[in-house]
């Protein structure tokens, strides 16, 4: 009835201590440290059924997912859970039965069934829709919203964790504390497959490749199916015994490669695998050895929740360890290389070398070579023979069969072997620590050898693409070519770590002040600030077959794209994409390589080496997919809080536009991305359109803005893995900021209404002020001329009676030429004259008429008002196109009219006055010609000895910037001529502070 033995499944996997494991218990963050069953929402979200009820989990925060059943919280334990969305959730309780929980509430399944106090243990879906439910009461199933029970197969106790598995064949296999039962069709059969009465069958479970498995007290079984099922009759299987175990399993999982994993009661996890039977438990690191729940997530990461040891994650990393735990047992990995045979070569400090071959470890010291002999230097020549150097025991070859032992003649504890290079042209390059030996036979021989770099300690040799030879030193950078050396001038640093020449061509260094540089020529050329490149040092470096260079550094391996590299260090690439490996991706230390050459190797298969201060790594699958799969960014809620962790903190989810109060001070954003097998390395970026003018790079998963004006913005966060490209969607939330009323545009539109009525109405009022004030003015002048006619020109009218009647006194008595007479006629005339002056101030002054700025017009309302130009002819012309002139200027050259026009009528008796106004392009003139009898010069002098209207007018033109002109002669009409320039007005009229300014009236 049984077959025995175990065969293999697919290839073989990793070990089990090459998994990357995490664990968390309370201190941690976990609810409770017995995790009872783990299941996965659509959204991603790991689900936790624990002793203190659901809670979720993102890979690195757990979040308590509260249970309201009838209006109270009810946080209960919870043995299973089944998610058929991110909020519809099938609870199996350790009391309250089953709960359906929903977006509209929750449901007690069991009790409105009337199965009160159940005991859940599991759920299961199966391919026709029906809800089996483990209790424990028995089996019981959920149909057309009925819930019915199973009827004798027994009860389920609470160490039975996996009990359903469908036969494939619309039957269904279930465990309860009796067994194995079948039920076809609404019967129930005891299936036995145990080998004793006391191999009892406690899991089954069908994988992805439709097998049955069962797991008994002491075994694992697989139930094969007869051929004769195809012929449609009831489904015969036949049970294999797979695997022996000491404990009874309490849970089975496949995953996608095909093998099998298993949980049990107090042996911990096991895995049935193309390498067989594996163990790991608490002696290799488990918190616990009783298993209580299994579960692959999407990512193919393996969850094992324990009794009392808490949560732990097991993920297939990039790069898998290779030291004690897997068979290499050495303290101390030195170097590594990948011969053309396809075996690995492994250099230890202290134990020695090995030999990988046919995945056999074999030690490989060269016999006579003490095995405490530090290995420091590997390296293969065109024959195929191995070179081996060590610290003081010189070098060793290896052509596949035996070793032979070289001496170079410097051995001593403070020298030693530190690189060895077998050139293209068979020449053997043994570099030291005082200096670099070359053998052009391609083997040591001391009658045949030359030193270059003497006295320098070598750290590393390659051979360029001409042919000639690079040596690196921890004094500088050196090349050899043609027997001739130069040194590379340019480096950042002078102690060189690492050489390596990339399938294109370019030579790169590693020097200790961290990065990488191109070699070009006999010149280093350092990369760019601002591209994203490594700053660590790196002690090795070595390219894959996918273009990809992979940089051992001491925080971790990086991996750089080669044809980045090259367009950056042309000028023609934006930032690198980089890749950055650590502890969290397989690696039992970070720090990678020291001074044993070559510390990294790639095999034939593609798979990359490398040497670390705890033993070595490799790359896994896993590392081809660097770079393919990027998280995307979800936005999982906001809150207005600006303390996320307070106890009254709301966070709202689900809005698709969030509308913000005025005045809101703080609005935080919660973000996340699935990728549960490495969280830590998922960067997000975000920012708020409108708000930010570039994007924000952070590791955390939250966002806070303060005092945002008032707008509408639109919130993005994206998210990658790290050193990855920005190629995942963006994530995004509409957010509106209300403004208070007083930011509102009604507002301000009202504002400079009020604004503009209230300044209407003041300027009305200033107009009605300053209309007030004209009048009173204009009510000064009038009273000032009255009292000045009635009073002031009465007596120029008495003195002047009184003066021409002594001057006709002096002319009747013949005493006309005396000095008496004549200080006499000049009196007279100074008191004619001011009688003029004073009834032209007296007509300004009652002059009510409005302001002008037109010339032609305040001249032509002078000449009307002449009382004499009756007894003479007047003649007023104007020329050109009239320019407006300030008031100011108008009543200057006004008065200078009205005098020239007044001395005329007085002393020059003419029968014609002729005025012209002409306007040019620039200036203006004003004449006035008259055709009476004219003076002399002489006369003209004596005349302004008596007379001031001459002088006066010639003030008031250079008042106003213009030049006064007087022609006149005996007998031939005298000619006033202003002639006045426009800027020149406008700047003399501004100097003038008693003229009364235009104050908007």
């Amino acid at each position: 009835m049984f077959a025995g033995g175990a065969r293999a499944l697919t290839s073989s996997p990793l070990r089990l201590s090459e998994y990357q494991k995490q664990d968390w218990q309370i201190e941690d963050g976990l609810p409770d440290n017995n995790v009872r069953m783990i299941a996965q929402r659509p959204d991603g979200l790991l689900l936790l059924a624990t002793g203190s009820g659901l809670s979720t989990f993102d890979g690195q925060h757990f979040h308590s997912l509260p249970i309201v059943v009838g209006g109270l919280v009810d946080n209960e334990a919870i043995n299973a859970v089944l998610p058929e969305g991110n909020d519809d959730l099938w609870i199996g309780t350790d009391g309250s039965g089953i709960l359906h929980l929903t977006a509209s509430g929750t449901v007690p399944i069991s009790e409105q069934a009337g199965f009160h106090n159940e005991r859940i243990r599991t759920f299961y879906r199966d391919a026709q829709g029906v809800l089996w439910i483990a209790t424990q009461n028995g089996i019981e199933r959920f149909v057309h919203n009925h819930l019915e029970a199973v009827a004798g197969a027994g009860m389920i106790s609470g160490d039975i964790t996996t009990p359903f598995a469908e036969d494939g064949h619309g039957g269904m296999f279930f465990i309860t504390s009796s067994g194995l039962y079948h039920w076809q069709g609404g019967k129930v059969q005891r299936y036995p497959v145990g080998r004793s009465a006391s191999d009892t069958e406690v899991a089954v479970y069908r994988d992805a490749a439709q097998r049955i498995w069962v797991g008994t007290m002491t075994h694992l079984v697989q139930l094969v199916p007869r051929k004769c099922v195809l012929c449609g009759e009831a489904p015969v299987f036949d049970p294999m015994v797979r695997a022996t175990l000491a404990s009874p399993i309490t849970g089975l999982l496949g995953n996608s490669a095909g093998d099998l994993w298993m949980g049990t009661r107090h042996d911990g996890v096991w895995r049935f695998a193309a390498d067989g039977l594996s163990h790991w438990g608490s002696r290799n690191g488990l918190p616990d050895d009783a298993i209580r729940t299994l579960f692959m997530d999407d990512e193919q990461n393996l969850w094992v929740g324990m009794l009392s040891g808490g949560l732990s994650r097991w993920h297939k990393g990039a790069l898998a360890p290779f030291g004690e735990p897997e068979g290499f047992h050495a303290s101390y990995a030195a170097n590594v290389f990948a011969d053309s045979r396809g075996d690995l070569w492994f250099g230890s400090w202290g134990n020695g070398l090995f030999r990988r071959h046919n995945g056999q470890l074999i030690p490989a010291s060269p016999p006579g070579m003490p095995i405490t002999t530090a290995i420091r230097a590997l390296a293969e020549d065109q024959k195929g023979r191995m070179w081996i150097g060590t610290w003081f025991d010189g070098i060793y070859s290896y052509d596949g069969h035996s070793y032979r032992h070289y001496l170079l003649g410097n051995e001593s504890p403070g020298n030693a072997v530190s690189s060895i290079l077998a050139d293209s042209h068979g020449g053997l390059w043994v570099g030291t620590y005082t200096g670099v030996l070359y053998f052009p036979q391609g083997q040591p021989d001391q009658r045949n050898r030359r030193q270059f770099v003497e006295t320098k300690l070598i750290t590393c040799l390659i051979e360029d693409k001409d042919g000639s030879i690079l040596v690196g030193t921890s004094s500088g950078l050196y090349r050899v070519r043609d027997g001739t050396v130069s040194a590379v001038s340019g480096l950042p640093h002078p102690y060189v770590l690492s050489l390596v020449l990339d399938s294109g061509g370019y030579l790169w260094a590693g020097t200790k002040a961290g990065g990488i540089v191109a070699i070009r020529q006999d010149h280093a050329v350092a990369l760019p600030g601002n591209v994203n490149a490594p700053t660590q040092p790196v002690s090795t470096a070595t390219e894959d077959q996918d273009g990809h260079l992979w940089l051992g550094t001491y925080r971790g391996i990086v991996r750089l794209t080669v044809a980045e590299l090259h367009a950056v260090i042309d000028g023609r690439q934006h930032p690198l994409s980089v890749v950055i490996l650590g502890k969290a991706d397989g690696m039992r230390s970070s720090e990678c390589g020291g001074p044993s050459k070559p510390s990294s190797a790639l095999q034939p298969d593609g798979t990359l080496w490398f040497a670390t201060t705890k033993s070595f790594v490799h790359t896994t699958d896993v590392a081809e997919k660097l770079g393919t799969i990027s998280p995307a960014a979800t936005i999982t809620g906001w809150t207005l809080s600006s303390d996320p962790d307070a106890a009254d903190t709301e966070t709202r989810t689900g809005d698709s536009r969030i509308e913000l109060e005025a005045g809101q001070p703080d609005i935080l954003f919660f973000f996340n991305a699935k990728l549960l097998s490495n969280p830590a390395h998922v960067e997000y970026r975000y920012r708020l359109t409108g708000y930010d003018a570039e994007w924000t790079n952070t590791r955390a998963h939250t966002a806070r803005y303060r005092r945002l004006p008032p707008g509408t913005y639109r919130f993005e966060v994206q998210a990658r893995a790290g050193g990855e490209d920005w190629t995942s969607p963006v994530s995004t939330v509409e957010v509106k900021q209300r403004p208070y009323f007083y930011q509102t545009w009604y507002f301000a539109a009202g504002l400079c209404l009020v604004v503009l009525a209230l300044a209407t109405q003041l300027f009305r009022r200033r107009l009605q002020l300053m209309k007030g004030r004209i009048g009173i003015v204009l009510e000064e002048r009038n009273r000032i001329s009255r009292e000045c006619h009635d009073t002031l020109m009465a007596g120029f009218a008495a003195i002047s009676w009184q003066l021409e009647a002594t001057s006709k006194l002096f002319r009747d008595s013949d005493s006309s030429s005396t000095p008496a007479a004549q200080s006499c006629e000049l009196a007279r005339s100074m008191v004619s004259h001011c009688q003029a002056e004073a009834r032209r101030i007296i007509w300004d002054l009652r002059d009510a008429d409005e302001m002008t700025n037109l010339l032609s017009r305040a001249l032509g309302r002078v000449l009307e008002a002449n009382p004499l130009q009756e007894s003479f002819k007047t003649t007023f012309e104007v020329e050109g196109e009239e320019q407006p002139l300030a008031p100011g200027c108008v009543h200057h050259l006004v008065c200078i009219g009205q005098e020239a026009v007044s001395n005329a009528i007085r002393h020059a008796n003419p029968s014609r006055i002729l005025i012209l106004l002409r306007y040019e392009a620039d200036s203006l003139s004003l004449s006035i010609y008259d055709d009476g009898h004219g003076f002399q010069g002489s006369e003209a002098n004596s005349s302004r000895r008596g007379h001031f209207g001459i002088p006066v007018m010639e003030e008031r033109a250079r008042k106003i910037g213009g030049t006064f002109r007087l022609q006149t002669s005996a007998e031939a009409g005298t000619e006033v001529t202003v002639k006045v320039s426009f800027n020149a007005a406008r700047q003399s009229l501004r100097q003038e502070h008693h003229v009364i300014r235009w104050i908007g009236i």
